[in-house]
């Protein structure tokens, strides 16, 4: 029974585990995300565009994601004239519009673009311009010149500025065919960071409907595919999932689940292996306890009268003298000088002392036990 409950318990805290490491792993994944995640409407993130995407559906606008490329866009039936696509990068990068999308365009559709490449000025980071929507934030010091050369439009075409300073423009206009071209040189003109500056978000919501075209915003430009665009659903799901995945993820979701069954199992790859306690030797424990008793006590006495006892008794029996009971130290002493021919002088001092009464401070006694090993090592 008591096995039964141990299961239950290390079942329910794994179950506990793992629903913790789903819940680390959710927030990760929706506030880390991707590198391709700024600009997303998806994204919740300071620099993603879920709060103006939001916006626009409850004011009833209808606006929808775009999964696909841009030729594909192009080729779909309605969808050649009269739109409006919002692009907003992930990142910085010059405008290179594609001959695709220069017909497009031409045809009277609208292709606005957020965050486009320009020089940088020796002019404040954050700015607030003045435009009919309000004091309108901006934090770059990126600005269009009028001389700035954009791939994929003509080199002469004029450009109408829709956002300005001294500095120079933040939007830009160009208008090609029946259509026309807009661009910022901030990506994050209405991102998420900047709700409390509603007259951002009203001058993107201005850009996107004054037209009065569908409006579609480019979604595959930050890695989400329309499933059933793909050409292979049964692969190119999970092949573009882990293309998409960062690579901390994983290691982060291999971690937790490694610490998962390490706590969980209370092992490391194997069962636990107990070490082995080293068995005690019962006559080494009781000389050590009685030797600690006795120095607490400095009871000198007891060591001296049995150690010099039977120390006496051995030296005895090696000089022929028995070892039945103790001699007369002057016998030992008459012995050694006739068979071991050495001074006597430590041999006098041992025997001397275990016949005294007095009590020995722990040097005397130090030196009383070196005059014993030395008396032992000259009768071998």
């Amino acid at each position: 029974m008591q096995d039964f409950n141990r299961l239950v318990k290390q079942y329910w805290q794994f179950v506990f585990l793992v629903i913790v490491a789903i819940v680390l792993f959710t927030i990760v994944s929706a506030t880390g995300g991707d590198s391709k995640q700024p600009g997303s409407s998806y994204s919740i993130a300071p620099n993603g565009y879920g709060a103006w995407y939001q916006m626009m559906l409850d004011r009833g606008v209808k606006i929808q994601r775009w999964e696909q490329s841009f030729p594909q866009l192009a080729a779909v039936p309605g969808y050649e004239q009269g739109v409006t696509l919002l692009q907003v990068n992930s990142q910085i990068q010059p405008l290179q519009l594609s001959t695709t999308q220069q017909e497009w365009v031409k045809q009277g559709n609208t292709l606005i673009v957020l965050g486009v490449s320009a020089p940088a000025g020796d002019i404040p980071f954050q700015t607030d311009i003045d435009s009919p929507q309000g004091a309108i934030r901006i934090e770059t010091t990126r600005r269009f010149k009028s001389d700035l050369i954009i791939a994929g439009l003509p080199i002469d075409q004029p450009s109408e500025a829709i956002l300005s300073d001294r500095s120079g423009k933040v939007l830009d206009r160009f208008n090609l065919g029946k259509g026309r071209v807009e661009i910022a040189t901030t990506p994050h003109l209405a991102a998420n960071a900047y709700q409390d500056f509603q007259p951002n978000y009203e001058l993107l919501a201005k850009l996107v409907t004054e037209n009065r075209q569908r409006i579609i915003v480019d979604e595959f430009i930050h890695g989400y595919r329309n499933r059933a665009a793909t050409s292979d659903p049964k692969t190119g799901d999970v092949l573009e999932y882990l293309a998409r995945t960062p690579l901390i993820i994983v290691c982060l979701n291999i971690g937790l689940v490694m610490l998962v069954l390490i706590w969980q199992q209370n092992w490391r790859f194997g069962k636990i292996i107990i070490p082995k306690l080293p068995e005690i030797e019962n006559s080494e424990a009781y000389i050590k306890a009685l030797g600690g008793v006795l120095r607490q006590a400095n009871s000198s006495e007891f060591a001296i009268q049995n150690i010099g006892k039977n120390q006496q008794l051995a030296w005895q029996q090696k000089l022929g003298l028995g070892s039945d009971q103790l001699v007369e130290a002057e016998a030992v002493i008459a012995a050694w000088e006739n068979q071991i021919k050495l001074p006597t002088d430590d041999l006098r001092f041992v025997l001397s002392s275990r016949t005294q009464a007095r009590r020995l401070n722990p040097k005397e006694l130090n030196i009383w036990l070196n005059k014993i090993q030395a008396v032992s090592i000259q009768i071998q």
